[in-house]
Order: C-alpha cells, then sequence, then structure tokens
C-alpha cells in the first residue's frame, strides 16, 4: 500500500513535465526589460515579442497556469538591484517601467540608472498630477497615457484636426 503513495507523486510529476510546454533557458542579451503586470506592460511584451524582440518581464507574482505568461520571466521587484542583476540588466537594451504604480516606475528607473547609466529606460505615467515627480528620475521616455486621452477626446469633441505629431510630442515626452 506505501508504494502507491510513493510513486504516484513522481509519475504525476513525470506526466506533468511532459505535457507541459518546455520553459527553455533564454540568453539575455541585447534584450528588453518589461516591468510590471498589467495591461499596459504585458501588451509592450507581446509587441515587442511580435517583432522579434527578446523580452524579459519581471513580474510581482507568479502568473497562473493557465494566463498567458511571458516567455522568459522573473518574479521579483523591478525596483530592486538583485533582481535587475539577475535579469541581465548590464547587457539590456531598455527598462520599460510600465507598471500601474507611478512610484514604483520611478524607483525602477533610478534602479536600473544606478546599476547601467547607459540604459534606456521608459516610464508610465498613470496619474498626470505625478509626472513632474516620475520626470525627475530622468527617463529618457516619459509615457503619459492619460494626457493623451485627454487630448484625443479634447480634438475629437472640438472639431480640431487631429495631428499626429502633436500627440506623439503629449505621449512620449523625450528627454
Amino acid at each position: 500500500t506505501s508504494l502507491p503513495a510513493i510513486v504516484a507523486p513522481l509519475i504525476d510529476k513525470r506526466m506533468m513535465n511532459l505535457l507541459q510546454p518546455r520553459r527553455r533557458k533564454m540568453k539575455r542579451a541585447s534584450h528588453v526589460i518589461v516591468v510590471g503586470d498589467g495591461p499596459l506592460a504585458q501588451d509592450a511584451a507581446r509587441a515587442l515579442a511580435a517583432r522579434g524582440v527578446q523580452t524579459t518581464a519581471i513580474l510581482a507574482q507568479k502568473p497562473a497556469a493557465d494566463a498567458d505568461q511571458p516567455e522568459d520571466f522573473v518574479v521579483g521587484d523591478g525596483s530592486d538591484t538583485e533582481t535587475l542583476r539577475k535579469v541581465h540588466l548590464a547587457e539590456a537594451r531598455a527598462v520599460l517601467a510600465l507598471s500601474d504604480d507611478d512610484s514604483y516606475n520611478a524607483f525602477v528607473v533610478l534602479a536600473a540608472k544606478e546599476l547601467n547609466p547607459n540604459v534606456r529606460t521608459v516610464a508610465a505615467v498613470s496619474d498626470t498630477r505625478n509626472t513632474g515627480r516620475v520626470a525627475r528620475t530622468r527617463p529618457d521616455v516619459l509615457l503619459t497615457l492619460p494626457q493623451l486621452g485627454g487630448e484625443l477626446l479634447a480634438m475629437a469633441l472640438s472639431g480640431e484636426e487631429v495631428k499626429a505629431d502633436a500627440l506623439i510630442t503629449q505621449l512620449l515626452k523625450l528627454s
């Protein structure tokens, strides 16, 4: 009776390994690090991967088994230098701080610049009241989606011509 109790879990684990797709270990070099669990981070990672750009996601918690998972991810704190070292920030092309939390995004940029002053950084701002504070961390690109949405609505409702250059400038505050 004790034999099945010992062997059954081993067989179950073996079967799960055979049935689940195997995650391959990625070589992290010239990759983009995407920090955040929200829709913006997920969509950005998916869009980059579709274009053949190698991405590594830093997630606050492990995604559910049935959830759409990035191919390469690490569970950790993106504002922690040890986590950034783990995802090879020194070899990264860029760090995208795309969390819904503006202060977290600011700390991700600060930690990334501390480890690699030459890495390109993008910080998303969810609350326009925080734009100035996040801008003080000097990200290369400050992504202000709420302002863009406001501008688009104002243009559409006032009958203004929607100008791509003005929208790009509004959306991406380049430093």
